[in-house]
């Protein structure tokens, strides 16, 4: 009887941590059954209906009853930085005829709603988060080769996406929601590849799932994603390669068990890239097609000439629209610098740049809080990573390299897309010594909050 109270228990966790993962992650899911299975075509009611189901899949049999304490600076940074937008869309917007209030009303709706069902939603659920995301990942990722493979108009050398049938804009994908899926999923099974005791089964279906959001990153070809896994590669080496750990990892390799995975994890890859030999040639192409974009790019920036041709390398769409905003902000600073204190309004100007947008639209107080809680972030990131306290926060932490990169090259500060993640960081990072023991693999030891206390010595 009592299994079976756990195993329902725990099949609660994961259905909070479902809904948890459609407001995260929930587009390429979404676009499969709206675009692909064309249940709605182009319909924005289908996404809400969707995300409002995401909400209610969260809400605990306890809610109201329980709030668990977020981390309370962070907290509160972040409602006032989503106050001010509103207080701006209503009194300071430098567009009188903004027709788009109401919509963007329902955004902010959604991120307080999903920051208020996180508070009530139990710590309990660490367990199953990760596993959840490596799953759900995965079945965004199988949607999007579906949709890949039946799609007419997409083409090998095209961006990995799912093509939208919006009305404004026929033909048009967002593989920037592919490949945060796929980034999310890279780090869930990094995480839980590492984990002892897991059943092989599962273990190869992860070690499959990884090798799958590679490919689907490699394919989507965005740069904020790419190197976002490669800064995360590289702080996860720094933190956690050392001698004694390499050592202790070259034991454990040589057992049955990880050769066995070893061996079926490779002759699976073989045989799967003989019997499909063009998947290794599209990835490899689409490697070498990213490799040379990017240093047109960077040919472009040094004012040289394009690699084997005569005439100059000129920037892509999106690093001359970044280049743009850059000499903006530049013109800002030399003569019109006053205008930073209260900002120019709201959203008066696309700068693909959040943090410099921040500033710009929202003046001092904007920036101050938006920059001070992705300062907070990154601060308990840094923690997290060196001390893994328990598997959540560690894929937090290295969740957040991505949306580092992206603060500082793609969106807007007040995009739902940036403050659905942010909410669930401001719920569970920074706020690990308030877990309970069983929860935590490792705590460090100046976050348990306790104090030692020595008695003074009795006088003899």
């Amino acid at each position: 009887m009592n299994n079976l109270v756990r195993l329902l228990q725990k099949l609660d966790y994961m259905r909070m941590v479902v809904g948890i993962c459609i407001i995260l992650d929930g587009y390429p899911l979404i676009f499969f059954f709206r675009e692909t299975l064309r249940l709605a075509p182009g319909s924005t009611a289908f996404t809400a209906l969707a995300l409002a189901g995401g909400l209610m899949l969260m809400v605990p049999f306890t809610v109201l009853q329980k709030l668990y304490r977020p981390n309370v600076t962070m907290f509160w940074m972040g409602i006032s930085f989503l106050l001010l937008c509103i207080f701006y869309m209503y009194f300071y917007n430098p567009n009188p005829f903004f027709q788009l209030s109401g919509k963007h009303m329902i955004y902010y709706v959604y991120i307080v709603i999903f920051l208020f069902l996180l508070i009530n939603i139990p710590n309990d659920i660490i367990p199953v988060f990760v596993p959840v995301v490596v799953l759900f990942t995965l079945v965004s990722n199988l949607g999007l080769v579906y949709s890949l493979i039946t799609d007419p108009t997409w083409a090998i050398g095209q961006r990995a996406t799912i093509t939208l049938n919006n009305g404004g804009d026929p033909g048009s994908g967002n593989p920037h929601a592919f490949s945060r899926n796929a980034f999310m999923g890279v780090v869930a099974c990094a995480i839980w590849l590492v984990k002892p005791k897991i059943h092989i089964f599962f273990r190869l279906l992860t070690l499959f799932a990884g090798i799958l959001n590679i490919a689907v990153l490699v394919l989507t070809q965005t740069r904020s994603a790419i190197v976002a896994l490669m800064a995360a590669l590289a702080l996860f080496m720094y933190f956690n390669v050392r001698p004694a750990q390499i050592r202790t990892a070259v034991r454990s390799v040589f057992k049955p068990i990880p050769i066995l995975v070893m061996l079926v994890g490779v002759v699976g890859v073989m045989f799967f890239f003989r019997r499909f030999s063009f998947v290794l040639e599209v990835l490899t192409s689409y490697v070498f097609s990213f490799a040379e974009r990017n240093l047109e790019t960077l040919y472009a920036l040094l004012g040289l000439k394009s690699q084997g041709a005569a005439y100059k390398a000129v920037l892509d769409d999106s690093t001359a629209n970044r280049s743009e905003s850059a000499m903006f902000f530049r013109n800002v600073l030399a003569g019109h610098m006053h205008m930073l204190i209260l900002g120019y309004g709201y959203d008066y100007l696309y700068l693909d740049v959040p943090i410099m947008e921040a500033l710009t639209n929202y003046g001092i107080l904007g920036f101050a809080l938006f920059g001070g809680v992705n300062g907070l972030v990154l601060y308990h990131s840094w923690r997290i990573m060196r001390h893994n306290p328990n598997p959540l926060s560690v894929f937090l932490a290295y969740f957040y390299m991505l949306i580092l990169i992206q603060i500082l090259t793609n969106g807007r500060p007040n995009e739902i897309s940036f403050w659905f993640p942010m909410a669930l960081m401001i719920r569970f990072i920074g706020v690990e010594h308030l877990f309970p023991a069983y929860l935590s693999e490792k705590v460090p030891p100046e976050a348990q909050g306790q104090y030692v206390v020595i008695p003074h010595a009795e006088p003899t």
